[in-house]
């Protein structure tokens, strides 16, 4: 039985999509609609592999090709994304994969080839560990059991949630508006010293991604104060990106986000509300334990190609204080003008 290692085409999307779909690794960074987005929304391109064996696909490696002017190039799998890898039938054909990978990082002249997860990819790549890990917890099969789930302390921020709900100080609502949550993301991030995605990338997430891209807002005297946009795949929902200004937290405005997405997953019969991936020692990981679930390691892999050390492409780098602190202080309006330009920098 002959096996072939190829570029992606068009002609494959039916067959990976249903690929990906079969496959009980796969995560929502493996749908091609991610790299979709990514592509109309920082403009970069996707390099994916697909490996088949007598025609048939029996395995895949979304790539997007980073061509950043502050960093240079990479490989990633995937992009703006904290998942990926490679997703095949065996251990060889996941190595053949990730080989080829770092065969085209090296005729494309990248620094490094990045596997954000998936099957570990073999010789070549260096582990990268300690950095991050993940947080997913199975949820009761009974809405009404949510709260009791829940540890003490969370679920009494939870009550004080609902009762500024009951007040009318603050309201909850479900939106296509992807401009709403904008405006809140784009503070909130400008106030950690990150530069805001495009907002041509989130609006590309929700017309991929439809419904299965939610948009949730707290409101208060009118205006937005606090959005969530959760991704809902199979069996499990994934709360991704969460903004909110200073007023929210007076509200208990991401207590209420939570619960209620935790209430709205258990009425559909999903069974694993999935927390994401956090760096460690970060105020989103210790949020995610404060709401009961446990870290869990994670690991990327990193093949060095021109690249001498393995990158550290993050806000807690000591090389990127200064421009946090800077970032930090900027006026909104200009932030959000010359964020978008950086953030394609920063995969």
């Amino acid at each position: 039985m002959s096996l072939a290692i190829a570029d992606f085409v068009e002609a494959d999307r039916d067959a990976w999509r249903a690929y990906v779909n079969a496959h009980p690794e796969a995560t929502l960074f493996h749908d091609l609609r991610w790299s979709d987005a990514v592509a109309a929304g920082y403009g970069h391109s996707a390099r994916h592999l697909t490996a088949r064996r007598d025609g048939a696909l029996v395995g895949v490696l979304p790539l997007t090709y980073v061509d950043a002017p502050l960093l240079g190039r990479s490989l990633i799998s995937v992009a703006f994304a904290v998942g990926g890898g490679v997703l095949a039938d065996d251990k060889n054909i996941a190595s053949l994969l990730a080989a080829r990978a770092l065969d085209l990082g090296r005729e494309l002249g990248v620094n490094y080839v990045e596997l954000r997860g998936g099957a570990a990819p073999g010789a070549g790549y260096a582990e990268k560990t300690g950095v991050y890990a993940a947080f997913e917890k199975e949820l009761p099969g009974d809405v009404d059991a949510i709260a009791p789930w829940l540890p003490r302390r969370r679920r009494a921020e939870v009550r004080k949630a609902l009762r500024i709900d009951e007040t009318g100080e603050a309201s909850y609502r479900v939106t296509e508006r992807a401009d709403d949550f904008y405006k809140v993301y784009a503070s909130a991030v400008r106030n950690l010293g990150t530069p805001v995605m495009p907002k041509k990338f989130l609006a590309a997430l929700k017309e991929n991604f439809g419904d299965e891209a939610e948009i949730d807002i707290v409101s208060s005297e009118g205006k937005p104060v606090a959005g969530l946009i959760s991704f809902w795949r199979r069996d499990r929902v994934m709360p991704y990106y969460v903004g909110a200004d200073r007023k929210a937290r007076d509200l208990r405005a991401f207590d209420y986000l939570y619960y209620q997405l935790m209430r709205k997953a258990a009425d559909r019969g999903v069974r694993v509300f999935d927390f994401g991936r956090s760096k460690v020692g970060s105020t989103h990981y210790a949020t995610k334990t404060h709401w009961g679930f446990e870290a869990k390691p994670v690991s990327y892999h990193v093949g060095l190609v021109r690249a001498k050390d393995l990158p550290n492409v993050n806000p807690n780098n000591p090389k990127f204080a200064a421009f946090v602190s800077l970032w930090r202080r900027m006026p909104l309006p200009l932030a959000n003008a010359l964020g978008p330009v950086l953030a394609r920098n920063f995969p």
